[in-house]
């Protein structure tokens, strides 16, 4: 078996061959980025589980397939402070906006002027709901666009929001969040902290080089991944941020080493050989039990976790063979040129210091020497007293409500709810899958309605029934965000309570899906195993540092 050592000599003394190698991977990560990357990342989070709100989800898309004319996913809000909904202005202005439309979605919208005695209309008759059915998810931006563009009337206030249009919005401050952390603040924070520690811009530069192509690799190799498996769109985030933390954390390990090992007196090959001996070790050592550890994450049954888990371990595997291979090759090539660059009056310090010890470091660990059962006590008090937060840890999930308010689907949200406090285009959903028609199981439904209109959390439903009969959809509207904590509480207790004390003793199978049963779902999948997740890294760490 090669060991870092012999891997680390090959590579500075063939330095070019080794660098050659790296650069055409580094070129077909990004073709395979700009050609299949862009279209094959989700906002959405699906289960692997099969749950309850997706086996609800699946029973209402037999019974009713996706159609623009009468799915709802997002709702339109339309307000005019100067014109009521009776007057001809408003009405030319909604016919304008549907009528003109290209878009499936608002051109066979159904408005309150196709149907006078549904509830779309305001109470003080100055707004209107439009509700839509983006049934194609890459329609939501033609949708946006035409709502920005009908709320440029200096006399009508348009907005939209909804499932589509807030996944929309989750993927855009994705990319913001990537842009600003991770690029924008991230890269020259981490630059002016390398200077300081090494002293010389060239040695600084190194370990960003280093993060640099790890992460463009791990990101062409998601871009395959993603092809005959779905991903979700924050396995960016986490790849970027992962691979800028091990990229710049174990070329310091490496540089570092070199350094001393020159300082030292040792010719350049051999400091190279030196630092593959012992920090490439370490390094390999270190990625591998880091990538033992996300390989947890794999067995959590959620799209999402295990999208993160494989950003994370992709970006770690290349990370370690970069520090091995790449930066070993980089050192050759620059050889001492590598302080190049002193920083100014710190620069020739930090060089001179790099082999001798540093004087806080070693006084910590004498006395740690001289003390170890009291050293022990402490370390373990300080890392105890830093987890107890965790008990009182709240789970939850970002909705609406958390957006900014620059977002599309939050200003339609904040519409809805001033216009429209009882109205949801989440609304939580009761499915009957089979029996619906049997005169006991409709009638526990009914009673189901009844029962949920005098509860100020949920409110009066709506029964849809199939062609056949056979299915029934009760929709009720859940108040405010149906990601907020009280949302989530409110459809627990209709799963848990309420629905089966409707249907007992009719043998019904009764789902209960929609946003807030997803969300419930999602908690679970990503709670229950957590024990199991927790005891399969410790166990492999264990085994893997044993064998170390």
């Amino acid at each position: 078996m090669l060991s870092t050592q012999a891997l680390a000599s090959a590579s500075a003394r063939h330095p070019w061959r080794t660098i050659g190698a790296w650069v055409a991977v580094f070129v077909l990560a990004i073709v395979a980025i700009v050609a299949l990357l862009g279209g094959s990342l989700t906002t959405e989070g699906a289960p692997t589980n099969n749950p309850e709100s997706q086996r609800a989800l699946d029973a209402q898309e037999r019974a009713f397939p996706p159609d623009p004319g009468t799915t709802v996913t997002d709702i339109v809000v339309v307000r005019s402070d100067e014109h009521t909904v009776d007057s001809p202005q408003f009405e030319s202005f909604v016919r304008e906006l549907v009528g003109r439309s290209d878009t499936a979605a608002l051109a066979q919208a159904r408005t309150y002027l196709d149907d006078p005695e549904a509830s779309l209309v305001s109470e003080d008759r100055h707004a209107t709901i439009v509700p839509i059915g983006i049934v194609d998810e890459d329609e939501t931006e033609a949708v946006i666009a035409a709502v920005e563009q009908a709320d440029e009337s200096p006399a009508f206030a348009v907005a939209v929001t909804g499932d589509e249009t807030l996944d929309h919005d989750f993927n855009l401050l994705s990319q913001e969040d990537l842009e600003n952390g991770e690029l924008r603040f991230g890269l020259p924070a981490a630059l002016i902290v390398l200077l300081l520690v090494f002293g010389a811009v060239v040695a600084g530069l190194v370990p960003l080089l280093m993060a640099s192509v790890s992460i463009v690799v791990a990101l062409g190799l998601t871009a395959l991944l993603a092809q005959p498996f779905e991903l979700s769109i924050f396995v960016v985030n986490m790849l970027t941020g992962m691979g800028l933390a091990l990229g710049i954390d174990y070329s310091l390990f490496v540089v570092s080493r070199y350094r001393e090992e020159r300082t030292r007196g040792r010719e350049q090959l051999d400091a190279i050989a030196a630092s593959g001996l012992t920090a490439s070790r370490a390094v390999l050592f270190s990625g591998t039990v880091f990538v033992v550890a996300m390989l947890g994450m794999l067995i959590v049954p959620s799209s999402i976790m295990r999208s993160l888990a494989v950003g994370a371990i992709l970006v770690g595997i290349v990370s370690v063979v970069a520090a091995l291979t790449l930066l070993p090759a980089v050192l050759g090539l620059l050889g001492d040129r590598v302080n190049a660059l002193k920083i100014p009056f710190v620069g020739r310090r930090i060089l001179e210091s790099s082999s001798a010890e540093g004087r806080f470091w070693g006084a910590i660990v004498r006395g740690v020497l001289r003390r170890p059962a009291v050293s022990l006590a402490l370390s373990v008090g300080v890392l105890v007293a830093a987890a107890l937060p965790i008990l009182g840890m709240s789970i939850g999930t970002g909705g609406v409500s958390n957006l900014p308010d620059r977002f599309v689907s939050k200003q339609g949200f904040l519409a809805l709810e001033r216009d429209f406090p009882g109205t949801t285009a989440d609304p939580a959903e009761v499915v009957v899958d089979g029996g619906a028609s049997r005169e006991d199981v409709s009638g526990a439904l009914e009673r189901l309605r009844a029962t949920l209109a005098a509860d100020p959390r949920l409110g009066s439903g709506e029964i849809l029934r199939s062609a056949d009969g056979d299915l029934a959809v009760l929709s009720i509207p859940v108040a405010g965000d149906p990601s907020s904590p009280a949302a989530i509480a409110a459809v627990r207790e209709l799963r848990t309570e309420t629905v089966p004390q409707a249907f007992e003793g009719t043998g019904a199978e009764v789902l209960v899906g929609g946003t807030s049963s997803e969300n419930i779902d999602y908690f679970d999948s990503v709670i229950d195993p957590a024990p199991f997740v927790i005891a399969l890294v410790l166990v492999l760490t264990f085994l893997f540092l044993t064998a170390v």
